[in-house]
């Protein structure tokens, strides 16, 4: 290249669109890993719970899953195990909830629901999203199992509360003012304490019910029991399925899809969706990183095919006297694409010390501008509470640890690799298509 200032130039611009490359794709590898890392505390599987379009739920909202509907799903090829989650409201008997610092409850209310308590009802709970997800962790004990009767989790802030540990029996009452209590059930249900959880609410609490330390999971007879319902007549909230390790996931669902269920008031979700926030983030992340890698690419190969434009009308002549000399088309493509490989062959090595300190910085700035726009939508979208699954799903992902790869700069080289190609070809062939004489009277 004999131009010093358009080398330049040239040099600037491949290091600009190779360091964008390198970090944008290095941000999009960190945010694949976080799709990665989530897909493995959710599990392989897909969830079939309410249809919100035209299944509002029960009198607060709850799902009304049927028990018949989930065996149909459990019974599949490739459903490894699955998770059925029944959710009441019950009282605490001889013990004492957790509250808030402030006044959260009027009088009423304080009757009514002032010693009560959130209880999942689970035919197993450690493969639940809560402990899958690593919101709340088991810290004493274990988990509950399906054969379990009259058995339960508490945190254990509550079990200290109330000098609880394992083994310790725990009584609830159904508190017949939930509006989900149809029968207004009172029945008690008396439970061991088989095990002790941890776990911090992630938002601001305006409630008690929130807290996290106010929930409990015990299994389904006791959850049947306080409600006074019958494995015929319960209702779930969801049942999430999981596949086993070698089945087509995708096929599973299918083959759900088409069993004898009423799909309009029910359907099935990737399980993924219980962190619908985090996913969010990611899909937000790389759709960001893809328009700015192609925003990037497309801009930097105008300039160079601009500048080359320029480059080769100013060597008509030199062309046209090679190929009279015998010299190949192709020679003569060959020396331009390697002219331009020379000046970008130190621009990667430049962009890549460029890039190890920009993407970190890159990935920072996206997700918070992917986070920012989440938050606007779910304010938009109304209020949210504190409570555990809440948090899950509106929680965010909170940082993004980029490190540069060798395949980010690897897609670098190739991407500009084929800028050149593409701009070598659009600029010079239609100049090497004339005659040597053509291409001499142009220089003229």
């Amino acid at each position: 290249m004999r131009k010093p200032v358009k080398t330049l130039i040239l040099l600037l611009v491949f290091i600009i669109m190779a360091t964008v490359v390198m970090a944008a794709s290095a941000v999009t590898h960190a945010a694949d890993q976080v799709s990665d890392d989530i897909d493995t505390k959710t599990g392989r599987g897909f969830v079939l719970e309410n249809n919100p379009l035209y299944n509002l739920g029960t009198p607060r909202g709850a799902g009304t899953v049927k028990g018949a509907d989930i065996q149909k799903l459990a019974g599949l090829d490739g459903v490894d195990s699955y998770v059925a989650r029944q959710n009441v409201t019950a009282d605490l008997v001889n013990a004492k909830v957790q509250k808030v610092e402030h006044d959260d409850y009027d009088t009423q209310r304080e009757a009514q629901f002032g010693n009560a308590v959130n209880v999942w009802g689970v035919n197993q709970s450690e493969i639940s999203n809560n402990f899958r997800s690593g919101a709340l962790q088991l810290v004493a004990g274990r988990h509950l199992k399906p054969d379990d009767t009259h058995k339960a989790l508490i945190h254990e802030d509550l079990a200290k509360a109330n000098d609880l540990t394992v083994g310790s029996k725990l009584t609830l009452k159904g508190n017949k003012y939930d509006a989900d209590n149809q029968r207004q059930s009172t029945a008690e249900a008396t439970t061991e304490i088989v095990g002790l959880f941890s776990g911090k609410n992630t938002q601001p609490v305006a409630q008690r019910s929130e807290l996290f330390a106010n929930t409990l999971f015990t299994d389904l007879d006791s959850t049947r029991k306080l409600y006074d319902v019958t494995s015929e007549t319960e209702i779930y909230q969801d049942a999430n399925f999981f596949a086993a390790k070698d089945a087509d996931l995708d096929q599973i669902m299918e083959t759900a899809a088409a069993q004898d269920i009423d799909w309009q008031n029910y359907q099935i979700s990737p399980a993924t969706q219980y962190l619908s926030g985090i996913t969010g983030a990611v899909v937000g992340v790389t759709n960001v990183m893809r328009t700015t890698t192609l925003a990037t690419t497309v801009f930097a190969g105008a300039i160079v095919m601009i500048i080359l434009f320029l480059w080769l009308n100013e060597r008509h002549k030199e062309t046209g006297t090679l190929l009279s000399m015998g010299v190949t088309k192709t020679s003569i493509v060959g020396q331009y694409l390697a002219e331009l490989a020379l000046i970008a062959v130190p621009a990667f090595g430049i962009a890549y010390l460029a890039a190890s300190r920009l993407a970190q910085s890159m990935g920072s700035a996206a997700l918070g501008a992917v986070n920012n726009s989440a938050k606007q939508e779910m304010s938009q979208a109304g209020q949210f509470g504190a409570d555990l699954e809440s948090s899950a799903s509106t929680q965010t992902l909170d940082s993004l640890s980029v490190g540069l790869t060798s395949s980010a700069a690897v897609q670098a080289v190739g991407v500009c690799a084929v800028v050149i190609v593409v701009v070598v070809a659009i600029t010079a062939i239609p100049m090497l298509r004339k005659p040597p004489r053509a291409i001499l009277v142009d220089a003229a």
